[in-house]
């Protein structure tokens, strides 16, 4: 890491890198995680805009957010990826503005991530036990909103807050990885940036373990109710279902995942060494590279782990459409922006609306005219 690889003018930081990359700059699995993380990144991007737009219409604050830093994490690694696409480091842009607030907004999205599903799974528990047939006036929605605000945004805030004083290089910039972090292995690091995102998962995960023994627990309460309805017991089971498999993309596998990471970043930081802030921002001794250079990593020096850990956002879309996309609301949406693109000569049913009770309701009727029948006769 000790050859410049740009002519530097003066008054700009300094860039150092590895050992240069022969040509070809690229290799054909290289070449695959570029169109696959980007590709994927705009069709979860996609999918995800009916449900924002829903709850956040819905005044839902957690879930919207969650949401919304979702995409910003997908647009940062499709932007990351295309702007840093190969190995050919003297091409490379430094990143310069970019890249120096990169890492507060990666900050903010990890402690966003753990945050925003806490609050969405304790609302969830609160909403399953009170049994409540009537919609939220708009004193408690700016009351629950309100609350919801004091459980998302303090740790992200903090985390960002801890961004300067743990960072221990200017920045790097990796092939597709684009900017990247680099934190001083000290005890702040491990207090306020890697436990409180595991002990936040494990309390979304208690949320939603009661959030299923309440529904089951309702459910037992009003089975005699429902068996005689079957309207109502259509929508008990597709809510059911959903909060099925709600609690079971909670349990596995966001919970083991982010406990494995945590483990593998505590271990990663030892030994730990004391917080001194000086220490950290001054290295500009014989052989240490100056803090405010920027650091050039070849695809062949990133960690597979690191290198596609941006998946991990864009994976979390699937569970977003299924538990948010696929309302009666959101299909109707998607049947719209259909219709507007001229599908409905192709399909004729865009053109009915789509009512997952349409079955159950044609069902009732039948058997009231049925009824109504034979008591006449």
């Amino acid at each position: 890491m000790d050859s410049f690889i740009h002519h530097i003018p003066r008054d700009m930081p300094p860039i150092f890198a590895g050992d240069p990359i022969p040509a070809p700059y690229t290799t054909p699995s290289l070449t695959a995680n570029l169109i696959l993380r980007v590709l994927l990144s705009i069709i979860a991007n996609i999918i995800c805009l009916v449900p924002l737009r829903l709850l956040y219409r819905n005044g839902e604050l957690a879930a919207a957010l969650f949401i919304l830093n979702i995409e910003i994490q997908n647009l940062r690694t499709a932007v990351n990826a295309l702007l840093w696409r190969n190995d050919n480091l003297q091409s490379w842009w430094p990143g310069y503005g970019l890249c120096d607030v990169d890492p507060y907004v990666h900050n903010l999205a990890i402690g966003l991530y753990s945050t925003c599903l806490l609050a969405i799974m304790r609302n969830l528990a609160l909403q399953v036990g009170s049994l409540r047939a009537n919609p939220l006036t708009r004193r408690e929605k700016r009351r629950r909103n309100l609350i919801q605000g004091l459980i998302v945004f303090p740790l992200p805030l903090l985390q960002a807050a801890w961004t300067y004083p743990l960072t221990q290089q200017r920045y790097y910039i990796g092939t597709l990885i684009g900017c990247s972090w680099l934190n001083a292995p000290t005890w702040p690091y491990v207090v306020f940036v890697i436990l409180p995102p595991a002990l936040v998962s494990l309390a979304t995960a208690g949320y939603a373990i009661l959030v299923y023994i309440r529904f089951r627990q309702i459910t037992k309460t009003t089975q005699s109710a429902l068996s005689n309805n079957r309207l109502a017991q259509s929508r008990n089971q597709r809510a059911r279902r959903r909060l099925y498999l709600m609690v079971i993309s909670i349990l596995t596998p966001f919970l083991p995942i982010v406990l494995a990471l945590t483990v593998i970043n505590i271990v990663l930081a030892n030994p730990l060494q004391p917080f001194d802030f000086h220490a950290i921002h001054n290295h500009d001794g014989p052989g240490q590279i100056p803090w405010n250079a920027i650091v050039y990593l070849p695809s062949t020096s990133i960690s597979w782990a690191y290198m596609n850990i941006c998946y991990i956002p864009i994976v979390t879309a699937v569970p977003v459409f299924v538990f948010f996309g696929m309302t009666k609301d959101a299909m109707n949406c998607y049947r719209v922006v259909l219709l507007a693109a001229g599908l409905g000569k192709l399909f004729s049913r865009l053109y009915e609306e789509y009512n997952p009770d349409s079955r159950a309701m044609a069902s009732l009727s039948n058997g009231g005219s049925s009824n109504y029948t034979t008591s006449s006769r």
